[in-house]
């Protein structure tokens, strides 16, 4: 039946799909790691030159530059809304390719069922015809559970990243809030 072959090639197209989306998400992953891994905390020179009131922000350091945009403003309301601005920024940076991973890892699930369920439709079309053996079915059967197991291979590492580099993310915003709080307390 014509039916049933459209039914199996979606169920392989679906197989194809969670596949690109599974490259997709290693890329993100990368990339962020990457991105995460060029990107050091302060180091203590940094804050005890700040304590010093050694305000000279050498390099192109995440921080550094952070600072160095609100330094030339006067009043402390002044650098905290500068602050707030351009963490609205850097927050764009530093989430960039997080809400794919959240996407990949909430859905990707739902498609490897969907496909399961299509395989699953295939195996009984197959037997409801004759024209499937009980290994046939058997094998049909298999293929369709592989494409939920599929789902969970991209889901599950999509989870984790998306995880881990949001902590990330709000540690380094978290520490960039802190180095202004003290860049501020001590240029007063």
């Amino acid at each position: 039946m014509l039916w049933l072959v459209v039914v199996e090639w979606l169920a392989r197209a679906i197989l194809l799909l969670l596949v690109c989306l599974s490259v997709w998400s290693f890329t993100i992953i990368i990339d962020r790691r990457r991105f995460f891994k060029t990107l050091s905390l302060p180091n203590e020179d940094l804050k005890k030159n700040i304590r010093n009131k050694q305000f000279s922000f050498q390099g192109n350091h995440f921080y550094s530059d952070m600072l160095k945009e609100i330094s030339t403003l006067k009043s402390s309301s002044q650098m905290d809304k500068a602050f707030d601005a351009i963490a609205v920024e850097k927050k764009k940076e530093l989430e960039k390719g997080l809400p794919i991973l959240g996407t990949l890892g909430s859905t990707t699930p739902f498609v490897g069922l969907l496909g399961t369920i299509l395989g699953i439709i295939v195996s009984f079309g197959e037997l409801s015809q004759g024209t499937g053996s009980t290994n046939s079915v058997m094998f049909s059967l298999a293929e369709a559970l592989i494409l939920t197991a599929v789902g969970l291979v991209v889901a599950i590492p999509a989870v984790v990243a998306y995880n881990f580099y949001g902590r990330k993310v709000r540690a380094v915003l978290a520490e960039a809030s802190s180095l202004k709080d003290l860049y501020i307390a001590y240029k007063e």
